[in-house]
This record gives structure tokens, sequence and C-alpha cells, in this order.
């Protein structure tokens, strides 16, 4: 199991710029647009807007 820590690069949706989350995945290519979202609503980000950046490549990504 790996690590990630994504970092929003810009404001999207309700996620402000900066906005920092961690996110655990069994990829080494980086976590799963499934596995962003399931930590964006873990972390109370819940509105479809936001959601739909949960593509790792709208985020700045480094492994732990």
């Amino acid at each position: 199991m790996y690590l990630y820590t994504l970092t929003a690069p810009r404001s999207m949706g309700k996620i402000p710029k900066g906005f920092t989350i961690q996110v655990p995945s069994g990829s080494t290519a980086g976590p799963s647009s499934q596995e962003v979202k399931n930590a964006l609503q873990a972390a109370g980000i819940n509105d479809p807007s936001s959601l739909s950046f949960s593509a790792y490549g709208n985020w700045k990504v480094e492994r732990k």
C-alpha cells in the first residue's frame, strides 16, 4: 500500500488552492479517481463540481 499526498494547485470547485489530502492506494502509478473521490468525501467535500476534479492529474501528487 502506498500513501500519496495531493495538493490542489488552484481552486477547484469548493476546494481551495493549497488544500492537501492524503490518499492511500495500492497502485504505484498514482491513486485512482475513485480513491481520490473517497478521500475528498472523507474530508467533507461532497458537492459534484468539486468531486469532478478527482482525477489525480488535477493535483500536485507526491508519493510518501
